[in-house]
């Protein structure tokens, strides 16, 4: 169920939406969430998201890292590393301050590399 260059990724998996099942609306969590089911509408995780071979998720996903295996349709909004895996299908736009994408992987949509903002990194006076 696990690959073990996913768990290195990730360390433990909090939440687990299984193969066969199918979940429709919004999902918000705080740990590591995996998905290897269907889920269809919107994802936002303070933690890391595994998107298992077999899951399809049409959602936007908002997460600190999201790893791709399964099919994705929707917008990726990611804190620090989008990986797409060989078996990974993104169709969708994507923000990520890294962007990893193995041979054979499939990703149709834009993508925007998050920088530090001047400001911010600098701070006031």
């Amino acid at each position: 169920m696990f690959s073990k260059r996913e768990v290195e990724h990730t360390g433990k998996v909090d939440t687990v939406i299984g193969k066969g099942t199918a979940l429709k609306g919004s999902i918000e969590s705080q740990g590591v969430l995996r998905i290897d089911g269907q889920v269809e509408g919107e994802v936002h995780n303070k933690g890391d998201v595994i998107v298992g071979e077999g899951a399809r998720v049409t959602a936007n996903i908002i997460g600190r890292n999201v790893v791709i295996a399964g099919q994705v349709n929707g917008n990726v909004d990611v804190e620090g590393t989008l990986e797409i895996l060989k078996t990974g299908r993104l169709h969708g736009d994507i923000k990520a301050a890294q962007l990893v994408i193995a041979s054979g992987a499939i990703f149709q949509g834009s993508s925007q590399m998050r920088v530090d903002e001047p400001s911010k990194a600098k701070g006031k006076g």
